[in-house]
């Protein structure tokens, strides 16, 4: 089935309500994928919406037009250099540049990646400070990643240390507000208390002009779920693994980042099963939306993964945990979630959606409808008018 979103209500013809000026800093590379395509993409779209907005980054490593003032510190030939052997000198270069723009009465927006000196000299220049919330507090995400660790037989690689953990929470303490893009991290960081401001807010994704939902198939034709993203203890592969122990024969698994070694030993039988492939990461995952049947996503914790929503925009029907159904799961229900502690429910959910064309055409429909409401520019739009809510607007 050929579908076409809802027609756009076109341009934004009138002004936005004027907000201070958003500045926002980003030590690690800034790219296309990842963290740095978050950032990207929400200052793109705010830029897009008239909103006083830039961005400081030790490299931009992006192949499209930022579509706003992106400033980077690594050109020429060093940036076909990793990051690793050039931040000593660009991530210094991007700080003393970015506390040399900042005026008195902006919005100094430090993504995760800024230190805390940064934080500490903007909180004596009185500057508002307003940062990310990538995943859940590493205070909470640590107990539970220690425990699946215990429980594989394996020892925790996960980084999370107590100085890491102190030094999130110091720069919190820094912080006037910050962004919290999922329930999930909504709770997490309320346990904070204080006087720091929790924005709820979400991630988003680009919108493709037309999606074919869920096309007829022969009944013994293979239906292909696809798990998306660093194959690591904590997006909950190794439980995705378990079940597919004892699937339909007609289910296909397709896993496209696998790197981690230790579930690759550990689940080396289920691996190399005739209906299973993997690969690692893939620049073109469009396509690999497009020959899916089914996206699964079983996160024992996270943020707002952006593959979900890169799901429902291609019209997938969504099986995840609750961190991994995200914002947009939570908020309009179109993503059907499991207990990540129940192999035999999450089985279940898989053979029920492998049997039923009629089951994955509903939640695909389910999903792509609630994306329309997930592309960047409403993302952008609801956090900035949060912003101006919070902090009032520009002189």
């Amino acid at each position: 089935m050929l579908i076409q979103p809802p027609p756009s209500p076109g341009p934004h013809t009138t002004s936005p309500a004027r907000i201070r000026p958003v500045r926002a800093l980003m030590s690690m590379p800034c790219a296309d994928v990842g963290v740095g395509n978050t950032c990207r993409s929400l200052m793109r779209a705010a830029a897009s919406l008239g909103h006083e907005v830039d961005l400081h980054t030790s490299r931009s490593d992006g192949r499209a037009e930022a579509g706003f003032d992106l400033h980077s510190f690594i050109t020429g030939p060093f940036a076909r250099l990793p990051h690793r052997l050039t931040r000593r000198f660009s991530v210094p270069r991007a700080h003393r540049a970015y506390l040399s723009v900042l005026r008195p009465g902006d919005i100094a927006y430090l993504w995760p990646s800024v230190p805390w000196r940064i934080f500490a000299e903007l909180r004596a220049r009185d500057m508002i400070i307003v940062t990310e919330a990538i995943n859940t507090l590493m205070r909470h995400a640590k107990p539970i990643l220690d425990a699946e660790y215990d429980r594989l037989g394996l020892p925790p690689t996960h980084r999370i240390t107590d100085a890491r953990i102190a030094d999130e929470e110091e720069r919190l303490a820094l912080t006037d507000a910050i962004f919290s893009p999922s329930p999930a991290t909504d709770r997490s960081l309320s346990s904070l208390g204080g006087a720091l401001r929790i924005l709820p807010a979400s991630y988003g994704t680009s919108l493709p002009h037309t999606v074919r939902l869920c096309p007829n198939k022969p009944a013994a034709a293979p239906v292909r779920f696809l798990f998306a993203g660093l194959s690591c203890v904590r997006k909950g592969l190794q439980d995705l693994l378990e079940a597919w122990r004892d699937v339909p024969a007609n289910a296909h698994l397709r896993i496209v980042g696998l790197r981690g070694r230790e579930l690759q030993r550990l689940y080396r039988d289920v691996l190399q099963m005739p209906n299973v492939s993997a690969s690692g990461f893939m620049a073109d995952m469009a396509a690999e939306y497009a020959a899916a049947d089914v996206f699964v996503l079983p996160s024992l914790e996270e943020g707002d993964p952006l593959v979900t929503y890169e799901a429902a925009a291609a019209g997938l029907p969504i099986l995840a945990s609750p961190f991994g159904a995200g914002r947009i799961g939570a908020d309009t229900g179109a993503v059907v979630t499991f207990d990540t502690r129940d192999i035999g429910q999450l089985r279940d959910r898989i053979a029920a959606f492998t049997n039923d064309v009629d089951l994955r055409r509903h939640w695909g429909e389910r999903a792509f409808a609630a994306a329309q409401s997930y592309g960047w520019t409403d993302v952008a739009e609801r956090r900035f008018s949060a912003l101006g809510a919070t902090f009032g607007g520009s002189a």
